[in-house]
């Protein structure tokens, strides 16, 4: 059996990416537009506003770890100097 659902779509071919081709937003059913605006431009800035490194956080986290797994040895190897150098006077 086969259910008639309708749904208010709004499709922007060419969005301002160089990855993607286009996107498909759908609109909630009971979702009013502000006076005066369009479907299409309050999908272009919505669009416009999506950050474009969001998919970064996990390169950012790499750097994190490196940065602080770095510093822990630092701050080992400035402990261990100073240890042998404390036991030797």
């Amino acid at each position: 059996m086969l259910k008639g659902v309708t749904k208010r779509i709004v499709e922007i071919k060419n969005p301002t990416s160089d990855y993607f081709e286009r996107a498909v937003l759908y609109l909630r059913p009971n979702g009013q537009l502000p006076e005066g605006s369009s479907a299409e431009k309050l999908a272009e800035e919505y669009l416009s506003a999506v950050d474009p490194n969001s998919g970064s956080s996990r390169r950012d986290l790499r750097l994190l770890v490196a940065v602080l797994s770095l510093s822990l040895g630092l701050s080992l190897t400035a402990l261990a100097v100073l240890l042998v150098l404390f036991t030797k006077i």
